[in-house]
């Protein structure tokens, strides 16, 4: 239930509380500069201004387990539910919503999900196309990556699907050439959505819970994320050479960045 602010050469600012004892999936910064933060395993979804402090949003969105957040060019945004099933406290639907700023539901989506693992994963992670029609999603840890189109609102089924062991995937980015990342838990793989070819691999440092990546400095660069190590890298995308490691020594927990835009 912590956000760690760390400054650009890593030295330790400030420490936000959520009073949640979940764990918090993502956190994304909107076009206006809003920290969200969603703890699908708390049902909360906390946003934060700027200048630090809590803001009121999303106040007519209905209660679920919320786990991942995109922001539209048009002000809106896409929201994943994290849990599909009935288990107790991790009951849901595993759609996708579109809402405005106050959480009125515009569209929802019957995105397709797999379980995961543990059989209760809905959208874990979420990328879009660059002309916004489609969304690409998985359930983590499980095998496949799909496709939904948003204009017909209809499922497009697996456009990639791990055969090899562990037969898992977990966070992916879109990139602009419509090639995609996705975090493979011991490396990264490029994959061509089109025909679920890879592309390439990316070796990580040692570490088997690489499963968040997010883009930097416009797709030439991506953030990679360790969870089970609690270690963050940099990546140049296209050469593959690790640029950064950092140990933040939040092992079992690092499950989200976020980078403040340059003024």
């Amino acid at each position: 239930g912590k956000v760690h602010q760390l400054s650009a050469d890593w030295t330790p600012k400030a420490t936000f509380e959520t009073g949640q004892t979940g764990l918090i999936s993502s956190l994304t910064i909107d076009h206006a500069g809003n920290l969200h933060i969603l703890d699908p395993q708390a049902r909360s979804h906390i946003i934060v201004s700027p200048d630090g402090q809590p803001k009121a949003m999303f106040e007519a969105l209905p209660p679920a387990c919320y786990g991942s957040l995109i922001p539209l060019d048009d002000g809106n945004f896409l929201i994943g539910e994290h849990m599909v099933g009935k288990i107790p406290g991790f009951s849901g639907n595993g759609h996708v919503y579109r809402v405005n700023a106050a959480g009125d539901v515009l569209a929802e989506y019957g995105t397709e999900t797999n379980g995961g693992m543990g059989g209760f994963l809905g959208v874990t992670h979420m990328t879009l196309s660059g002309d916004g029609k489609t969304l690409f999603h998985v359930s983590e840890t499980g095998a496949h990556i799909y496709a939904h189109d948003l204009v017909a609102n209809q499922r497009l089924g697996a456009v990639y699907t791990r055969a090899d062991p562990p037969p898992m995937v977990f966070d992916i980015a879109m990139l602009q050439d419509r090639t995609m990342l996705v975090a493979a838990g011991n490396e990264v793989r490029r994959i061509d959505p089109a025909d679920g070819s890879v592309l390439r691999h990316y070796p990580m440092p040692p570490g088997r819970g690489w499963a968040v990546i997010v883009l930097r400095e416009g797709g030439r660069h991506f953030w990679a994320l360790d969870f089970f190590g609690g270690t963050v890298a940099s990546i140049d995308t296209e050469r593959g050479e690790i640029l950064h490691v950092k140990e933040l020594g939040l092992a079992k927990c690092l499950a989200g960045i976020a980078e403040v835009p340059r003024a």
